[in-house]
């Protein structure tokens, strides 16, 4: 919000105004030319805006009855040497003119008026030696305003576009054209004649007459109020006219009343306020008008994901454009909420795999300010900021550093990670402090609108003992001691001898050699959380009954470990436990197949075709749809969507804008058309989001650097035609494709323990329902050509016995493109009895045997845990008795349960 032109009366205003103009064009002695117009009345000042913009020039405002002083200083400092006055001596009096002449400078002076405002105007626009065109046409042009004094401020609207495009502004009554306004239009062939205000402003009948004089065109700037008026020829700047206008600012609007105030303001909004760029004039009266404040509400938010931060400028004091119309206006474009902040750790302490202001702050000298808004600046700025705001127990903190930090696709961070001098304690409080600083981004800095606070929280103590479990199962040769803790087992921890007892359940039996795991830390030196010791028992063949191999195990054997022999991270020791040798178990059979809820890791990304922008256009100009992370085409589903582009035929730049968005849900496939018009970022951004279809599924969005007004070409090439957008990644690089990925986990688990998996079978017996609902569209007739459509390159990478083996769960770990290969609740599960495996397969299929059968029929899919019988109970080893196995259920049994999806199983571990 500006006030940098609220000037004490209007002749103060019209100065300040005139300052800017001359600032920007090399300061004092810099403006050679000058319009002085009657600040009393608008009559004959309405129509010089394009003489003006002509002889690149400011207005002046002067008393009725002499030379105001600050017409006398500007035409003085700024060593004007040509100054026109407008209108006859009752609008600027003689005794003025004599004044002017008078100065230092030693101008020349020209009076340019008429017998009346309309020939006024007529002897205006007859000064501009130049063939001046509307937007988008290439006709000699002029502009068209009713000249009551009642209508005058349609005129105030379109002083800014005469003044850039150096257009006549003609005077008309409301239901008649003046001879002077006609004879002008004959005299120089005007072509075309654009009129400002409806109807009711300037009737059917005037552009008639329009016509018979033979003027090839006539347009119309609708609008029943000035301030509408405003807004339609705003929308125009930055859409249909933009070529024309260009440079057109996008985050800039004035807001003028329709009084002198508004015509001297012209030469500035359209040249010198911003840089060059022309700002929009919006009408306004003793309240914002409803127009205006809905085209204010409806400048765009976020353009790339970058806010647009409109800055509002009033031309005039609070008596022009009063405080409450301000604050209105400023709150109609508010871009974003108050800026607010949040105190959390730097890293996941809630482990909730984020990071964010919910990560409790723990004990340490570093954490984090999470802003609701984009905030950035230097490392030495921020700094400066972050100790004037930062307090530890009430008392200023001592802060050694501060920095942003950004994630991958962020443009601007939102988040500040803070070092403090002195190390935070469990209990602290940290809290912000309210300030006078601001923070955000270089366009829209904000004061926080709230402080916070935050407790130091130490992280709960690890008082849970390390978990034990002994597994032993007959005529195996060992128990396994399961160890697992969440935190991590200690890599000093060493189970020996003193530690164990064994008691044997038949014959003479000791305990034997004890294996300890490969390394208690990971490829990384962390800790592993779970781990297993083999204890091989020492028996005599026989020594446990009749036909009991030396070394196994029989039932009823017993192995304790005491207490104190493991130990975690946290120094706590495991309690004594126990384990018994069980039978041989029968072939162990499915329970349950349970199913995780879907986790979309990856969401696909299109590119908006590069044949729709023009060839010089930036990378970071252009247009990127993603599928959001929830919805029906989040993850792996937004790859079966299309996202087309076209353009008909019939387009043409010159009407106005029409996109049309049409979303086909049974199809999967988004079309755009280009129907007509000139198409920008922000119109194509806004024409997306605008259909609820669209926006419920997908977001679209540029690079950082995106300009909203940055012009599209619609191609009508037939090699352009149904152009279909190509998948890209989040760095906007097509040398990767940006598809959408969906993780879930399928654990199956057993009535027994598992010891090996043909992890492949399994895997097919699983997904065989999935495959055979699917085979219209796409057969899978092989686990290799399953495992492609998953997208993994080994069942065995994706696949774990939960724990470790002896377990009685499987789980898979699964990461697919398409959602068609997912399993779903209530798919029937159909495992088939045991087999020795793939190897068999392979070695039927090598023997001429029937080939590799289809997924819906492989056999083999988990092989028991118990022994192989017929390898260690055969005649030769039984003393050639011939005595039959007495286990000989080696593999799983058949069984047919039903996926459930249950909360009990996560996508990731």
């Amino acid at each position: 919000m500006e006030r940098e032109f609220a000037g004490q009366d209007r002749y103060d205003t019209g100065i300040r105004l005139a300052k800017n103009f001359g600032t920007s064009k090399g300061g004092l002695g810099a403006v050679p030319t000058a319009f002085v117009a009657s600040g009393g009345s608008l009559v004959d000042s309405i129509s010089v805006a394009g003489l003006a913009g002509y002889a690149d020039a400011p207005i002046l405002l002067t008393t009725s009855g002499g030379l105001h002083r600050n017409v006398a200083d500007f035409v003085e400092d700024y060593d004007v040497r040509t100054v026109y006055v407008l209108g006859g001596s009752a609008a600027v009096s003689d005794e003025a003119v004599t004044a002017i002449e008078a100065l230092d400078a030693k101008p020349s002076v020209t009076r340019i008026a008429g017998d009346d405002r309309y020939a006024t105007a007529a002897a205006i626009a007859a000064k501009i030696d130049a063939e001046s065109s509307w937007c988008g046409t290439d006709a000699v042009s002029a502009v068209l305003i009713n000249g009551s004094s009642e209508a005058l401020a349609f005129g105030v609207a379109v002083q800014t576009v005469a003044y850039r495009l150096q257009l006549p502004v003609l005077m008309t009554a409301a239901d008649e054209l003046p001879d002077a306004t006609a004879e002008y239009i004959t005299a120089n062939d005007v072509e075309h004649v654009q009129i400002v205000g409806g109807t009711g402003t300037v009737s059917a009948g005037v552009a008639s007459a329009l016509t018979t004089l033979g003027v090839d065109t006539v347009d119309r700037v609708d609008g029943d109020s000035a301030a509408e008026v405003s807004v339609a020829l705003a929308n125009m700047a930055n859409n249909g006219c933009g070529d024309d206008l260009a440079p057109v600012s996008v985050n800039r609007a004035a807001l003028v009343r329709g009084n002198p105030d508004g015509v001297v303001a012209a030469p500035v909004l359209a040249s010198s306020l911003a840089n060059g760029e022309l700002v929009t004039p919006l009408i306004v009266g003793d309240t914002l008008p409803a127009s205006v404040r809905d085209y204010l509400a409806a400048t765009p938010k976020v353009v790339a994901g970058a806010k647009l931060a409109l800055g509002i400028v009033a031309v005039g004091g609070t008596a022009a454009v009063s405080e409450a119309t301000m604050d209105a206006a400023v709150e109609a474009a508010a871009s974003a909420g108050a800026l607010s902040v949040s105190i959390g750790a730097m890293d996941d302490t809630n482990n909730d795999k984020k990071t964010d202001a919910d990560d409790p702050v723990r004990p340490g000298t570093m954490f984090s300010l999470y802003f609701s808004d984009d905030v950035e600046g230097t490392d030495a700025e921020l700094l400066a900021k972050v100790r004037d705001i930062v307090e530890v127990n009430g008392v200023v903190a001592r802060v050694s550093a501060a920095s942003t930090e950004s994630g991958d696709g962020v443009c601007t961070p939102r988040r500040v990670d803070v070092t403090l001098a002195k190390a935070l304690a469990n209990g602290d409080t940290i809290s912000i402090a309210s300030s006078a600083h601001t923070f955000g981004t270089d366009d829209d800095q904000r004061r926080l609108a709230a402080v916070a606070s935050e407790r130091v929280v130490a992280a709960p103590a690890d008082t849970a003992r390390p978990t034990v479990k002994i597994i032993g199962i007959a005529n195996e040769e060992a128990f396994q001691i399961r160890v697992s803790d969440d935190r991590g087992i200690a890599a000093s921890t060493a189970i020996e001898s003193g530690d164990l007892v064994f008691n044997s359940g038949r014959g003479a039996a000791t305990r034997g050699t004890i294996t300890p795991p490969s390394s208690l830390v990971d490829t990384d030196d962390n800790p592993v959380k779970a781990a297993t010791w083999t204890v091989a028992v020492a028996r005599d063949a026989g020594a446990g009954g009749t036909g009991v191999e030396a070394n196994v195990l029989v039932a009823g054997d017993r192995l304790r470990l005491n207490s104190g022999a493991v130990v975690d991270t946290s120094a706590n020791v495991n309690a004594a436990a126990a384990g018994r040798a069980i039978a041989e178990q029968a072939s162990p059979r499915a329970v349950s197949v349970l199913m995780s809820s879907p986790l979309h890791s990856a969401q696909t990304r299109w590119s908006v075709p590069t044949a729709f922008f023009p060839s010089d256009t930036p990378g970071d100009h252009e247009i990127f749809i993603s599928a959001k992370a929830s919805g029906d085409a989040a993850g792996a589903a937004g790859n079966a969507w299309s996202m087309v582009f076209d353009t008909p035929s019939t387009y043409s730049a010159a009407k106005d804008a029409d996109i049309d968005v049409r979303v086909d849900t049974k199809g999967k496939t988004v079309t755009v058309r280009f129907n007509n018009g000139p198409v920008t970022v922000a119109s194509l951004l806004a024409a997306l989001t605008a259909n609820a279809d669209f926006d419920a599924r997908f977001s679209a969005n540029t690079g950082c650097d995106a300009v909203a007004t940055t012009r599209l070409e619609p191609s009508t090439a037939a090699d352009d035609r149904d152009s279909v957008a190509g998948f890209v990644d989040a760095a906007g690089d097509t040398s990767t494709t940006g598809i959408g990925m969906t993780q879930f986990a399928v654990e199956v688990r057993f009535s027994g323990y598992i010891a090996t998996v043909s992890a492949d079978e399994l895997l097919a017996d699983i997904l065989a329902r999935t495959v055979a609902r699917n085979r219209a569209n796409e057969a899978a007739d092989s686990v290799t050509e399953l495992r492609t459509l998953l997208g993994i390159a080994s069942v065995g990478n994706a696949l774990s016995i939960v724990g470790s083996a002896p377990g009685t769960t499987v789980r898979y770990e699964m990461t697919t493109a398409s959602t068609a290969y997912m399993p779903q609740a209530r798919d029937l599960v159909d495992i088939a009895a045991g087999h020795t495996g793939a190897a068999a397969i392979t070695a039927d299929a090598a023997a001429g045997n029937a080939a590799h059968p289809a997924i819906t029929a492989v056999p083999a899919v988990a092989t028991g845990y118990a022994p192989d019988a017929p390898t260690r109970l055969n005649a030769t080893t039984i003393n050639n008795t011939g005595a039959q196995d007495r286990v000989d259920e080696d593999k799983n049994g058949a069984s047919q349960p039903r996926i459930t999806v249950s909360a009990s199983v996560k996508a990731r571990n």
